[in-house]
């Protein structure tokens, strides 16, 4: 039997219950309707594509770390090598950060002709196309005070997304050394190959950003024919929330006759 410590973030079903149930819970009590459904999910977007890169320029760092830090590596090229390990972390974050909000800025332009917030800009946040920080400055100012607590259960949601990238990382540095841990780590780099077949820090943040989208399009698509019916909501926050991943993943496993 496997050791539940060292199954990845994301193999449980409870967690995933949770969040579902209380972002539910979040709409119901606090009364929301389209508009706060569609800038609650914008706010996730961003944050969860900001926390998924760092993850991934975490672990890469981590990675790096640990190969200069072996007795036998030459510690003349120590120095160099940190260096443009750097300067390829700091790429990454400005490409991203420039390609990845430039999307966000331009979507709330429209997103703030349908459903406009009180004293936000007319054009959303359209003025902060190419400028990241004052993108965020705008959504701390304008969404986090009103919608951050939606981030709880999305952020519980989508851990495996955000965090496995370290996670697989550090469990790959440090294995375990009895029979079991050895399968485990195996199948949770299967796993992971398999659910993100991109393989990429700078792509796995879209991968998200998309299904988060497509529900902000559902929304928009109800509130135009009038549908404003929770349990439409709630409909969609179960597809989304529910672990469907994790089934699949332990089907396959049972399939190949492994033990979960």
């Amino acid at each position: 039997m496997i050791a539940d410590s060292n199954k990845p973030l994301g193999s449980s079903y409870i967690p995933n219950l949770i969040a579902f149930f209380i972002s539910l819970g979040i709409a119901y009590f606090l009364k929301w309707e389209v508009r706060d459904l569609v800038w609650s999910l914008w706010l996730c977007s961003l944050t969860l594509g900001y926390l998924t890169i760092f993850s991934n320029l975490g672990a890469g760092a981590y990675l790096g770390l640990h190969i200069i830090r072996q007795n036998d590596f030459d510690r003349e090229r120590q120095i160099p090598l940190i260096i443009g390990g750097l300067a390829i972390g700091l790429f990454i974050l400005v490409f991203f950060s420039l390609h990845f909000g430039a999307f966000h800025a331009g979507h709330s332009v429209f997103l703030n002709l349908f459903f406009p917030i009180e004293g936000m800009p007319g054009d959303g946040f359209g003025g902060a196309f190419m400028n990241p920080p004052l993108l965020w400055a705008l959504a701390i100012r304008y969404l986090f005070k009103p919608y951050g607590i939606f981030l709880i259960p999305t952020i519980i949601a989508e851990r495996q997304v955000v965090f496995n990238p370290f996670m697989q990382i550090y469990r790959g540095l440090h294995p375990v050394d009895d029979q079991d841990g050895r399968l485990v780590e195996t199948e949770i780099k299967a796993a992971d190959i398999n659910q993100h077949p991109i393989g990429t820090a700078l792509f796995r943040p879209y991968i998200n950003v998309i299904r988060m989208h497509l529900l902000i399009f559902f929304f928009a698509f109800c509130y135009a024919l009038k549908i404003d019916s929770f349990i439409v909501y709630a409909a969609v926050y179960f597809v989304y929330f529910f672990p469907w991943s994790v089934i699949l993943k332990k089907k396959n496993l049972v399939q190949r006759g492994t033990k979960i």
